[in-house]
């Protein structure tokens, strides 16, 4: 299993998630009974400033979905250019066996 260092962004993502879920969680007791739909209504009837927030925090919490994907590909690179190479020592010693 590859393995991935803890990254100091990590918290920012988790930040950032439960800054989004509570102002969802907001619109679903404002704007329940809405027909529009709870996420709509909500985002329709906020104030821009509170708007701009909540879609740097969807994009930081994007941004840091990315970061980790280029993570995970490095570690899984890594793991495998590590079993390749054990792979090559292996049939170099059974080489020298022979």
């Amino acid at each position: 299993m590859a393995k991935i260092e803890v990254q100091t962004f990590f918290y920012d993502l988790i930040h950032c998630k439960d800054k989004i879920l509570s102002c969802f969680d907001r619109f679903d007791e404002q704007y329940g009974d809405d027909e529009r739909g709870a996420l709509v209504a909500g985002i329709k009837e906020m104030e821009d400033g509170e708007l701009v927030n909540l879609l740097i925090n969807i994009q930081r919490l994007a941004s840091g979905f990315q970061d980790i994907q280029t993570l995970m590909t490095q570690a899984e690179e890594e793991e495998l250019q590590a079993s390749i190479s054990g792979a090559d020592e292996e049939e170099e010693d059974d080489d020298d066996e022979i």
